[in-house]
């Protein structure tokens, strides 16, 4: 990711509405499905929001890993502790956690993601959760990707041929961000032939009542997928066991 974008999201990620409701969907999924002491790792951990929220909503056990210096630098002003490494090769004994948490980290350049898959189930135990969450549709590339080095964007079918490969068993999967996917597709397509370069990412700051917009859609999203799954989106969820 180009420097802007840790900029932006260290500046932006505890209050953009994106952050707030995929953070707390990532919340209610956990706290569903496993124990609030339970050992988890955020692998890619950025500028250190994720793991503020989830010590905010009672996960304490949280260990983070980042490869970027600049996203360290930022988590540690939140009093934020974080190792540095490669998610392609994780510095951690087999079976070391509970929980593996990914959020939108395998699309960028640099990372192998079926390697980094079955890195992420070596360090998970017994029966652990794996929690993805990932861009979709590679149409949808424009300067935002630029500005924060995209290297793919997916679909479902191949997250769920991914895990299906390092023998995951898929407990949910589907498509999130549905109701502004078509504000976002045509904005995007402008950003696509704009002859502008791009200079910061889609998480800029927002106007209130954008921003107010973006957390209810995705809140109300959140509460719909506990029942289906939905058919498209901007970006991908999936919750998967290690057999």
């Amino acid at each position: 990711m180009k420097r802007i974008a840790y900029r932006q999201m260290y500046k932006n990620e505890l209050t953009h509405g994106w952050y707030l409701g995929t953070r707390r969907h990532l919340a209610k999924t956990l706290k569903q499905y496993c124990r609030t002491n339970a050992k988890i790792l955020d692998a890619g951990c950025g500028t250190g929001g994720t793991i503020k929220h989830l010590r905010k909503v009672g996960f304490k056990n949280i260990v983070g890993i980042e490869k970027s210096d600049i996203a360290i630098n930022y988590a540690r002003k939140r009093n934020i502790s974080v190792e540095k490494g490669d998610i392609n090769k994780l510095p951690f004994e087999k079976n070391s956690f509970d929980v593996v948490i990914c959020l939108d980290v395998l699309y960028h350049q640099g990372v192998n993601p079926s390697l980094a898959i079955k890195e992420f189930r070596r360090v998970l135990k017994k029966e652990g959760l794996l929690y993805l969450q990932e861009p979709a549709y590679n149409f949808f590339k424009s300067r935002h990707d630029w500005a924060i080095s995209t290297e793919r964007r997916f679909i479902k079918n191949q997250i769920e041929k991914i895990l299906n490969f390092a023998e995951f068993k898929i407990l949910k999967i589907s498509y999130f961000n549905t109701i502004m996917f078509m504000p976002i597709c045509i904005k995007r397509l402008v950003d696509k032939f704009s002859k502008k370069k791009e200079t910061s990412s889609d998480v800029s700051s927002l106007n209130s009542v954008l921003n107010r917009l973006i957390e209810s859609s995705l809140k109300f999203e959140s509460s719909l997928t506990k029942y289906i799954s939905l058919p498209f989106g901007l970006s991908i969820i999936c919750l998967a066991k290690k057999n």
